[in-house]
């Protein structure tokens, strides 16, 4: 049951962050870039329910762990490695959902665009292969 559903948290990380990458293909205006930035959150989430539930699946975590105790068990299984910018994407993530101002999108979809979606390849990869 468990792989199932870790096979399921996994097609929705797999769907989420392919939908970011369309996006971020478009000419950019400001209408794109809400669109860019609720992407940006859907793969996050979808990202971090994925590693949540291969962690449950290893032992690692249990339902009841923290979102700060599953980011320590994917650091510590090398899940992710740069824990930097796990906490930058993180950071961004919570700054996208809570308020909004037109620097602060600009900010977020750099990050988006320079680092977030190698980071989120990354743990495709690293889930897809296990």
């Amino acid at each position: 049951m468990s792989e199932d559903r870790f096979a399921h948290r996994l097609a929705q990380f797999r769907d989420a962050l392919a939908a970011l990458k369309l996006a971020l293909e478009q000419p950019e205006d400001e209408f794109l870039r809400d669109s860019i930035i609720k992407r940006f959150e859907l793969s996050f989430e979808t990202a971090r329910k994925a590693m949540r539930q291969w962690l449950m699946d290893q032992e690692e975590v249990t339902y009841e762990s923290t979102k700060k105790a599953v980011m320590e068990a994917a650091l510590k299984t090398s899940l992710v490695n740069d824990a930097d910018l796990w906490a930058e994407i993180t950071a961004a993530r919570n700054d996208s959902s809570h308020e909004y101002d037109k620097a602060k999108a600009l900010e977020i979809v750099a990050l988006v665009r320079a680092r977030a979606v190698a980071a989120f390849d990354a743990l495709l990869g690293k889930l897809e292969a296990l």
